[in-house]
């Protein structure tokens, strides 16, 4: 199990995180992450059991291919030491109608310090301010409380239940639909950096500017 670094004595109470686009070098990692079947079952609707290094590093290799077509865009995100504590992106990326689908993972040791939030944001932030998107959607499973919370103070309205249609644990489970309109998140977004504390910061790249950071540091 990753284990949070530990802050030198005397150093800043605040975390600084990174986003970058996925590699291939990230498998390893991410082939952990896809053992933990609980996670697996919550997080990715298509992957009903844990799979192998070998079939994660194909599945990385099919998102870099896409990426290459404009049919999705993902990120790794990573501590200030390097360690990945988890991935989101754009996917099924339609330009012709501007819309994308947000998906979003955050390793066990580094949930609940508010990085899904500034994650989810960043790639909002992406879909409107340089892909030209229109809508974002994205769903969840109805018993997973974590991420209607989160999608909440996003701003994405509820558009829907699609019933008994995600398969888990012997039982079905109802399918939540959400969506967030670029108009939605002026608003929300606008909220949440104002709110978002700083001793959490999330960039863009290790030269980011402002623009580029959640929430900004000044």
């Amino acid at each position: 199990m990753e284990k949070i670094p530990e802050k030198p004595a005397g150093s800043s109470t605040q975390q600084l995180f990174q986003m970058r686009p996925i590699e291939l070098s990230d498998a390893e990692t991410i082939a952990g992450w896809y053992q933990q079947i609980e996670d697996v079952s919550i997080f990715d609707r298509q992957v009903p059991v844990p799979i192998n290094h070998i079939d994660v590093t194909t599945l990385i290799t099919s998102l870099i291919s896409d990426q290459e077509k404009e049919k999705c865009r993902w990120f790794v995100a990573e501590a200030s030491d390097g360690t990945l504590i988890g991935m989101t992106g754009l996917e099924s990326i339609n330009l012709l109608h501007g819309h994308a689908i947000l998906p979003l993972f955050i390793a066990a040791p580094w949930r609940r310090l508010g990085l899904g939030v500034r994650m989810a944001s960043m790639m909002i932030d992406m879909a409107f301010k340089q892909l030209r998107l229109h809508r974002v959607s994205t769903v969840y499973r109805a018993d997973n409380k974590s991420s209607e919370s989160l999608l909440n103070k996003l701003g994405f309205d509820n558009e829907g239940i699609s019933r008994q249609s995600w398969f888990s644990q012997g039982q079905y489970f109802d399918l939540m639909n959400v969506g967030l309109l670029e108009s939605d998140w002026q608003t929300a977004g606008s909220k949440l950096r104002k709110d978002l504390s700083r001793s959490v910061i999330l960039k863009l790249g290790p030269r980011a500017t402002q623009d580029w950071c959640w929430p900004s540091e000044n």
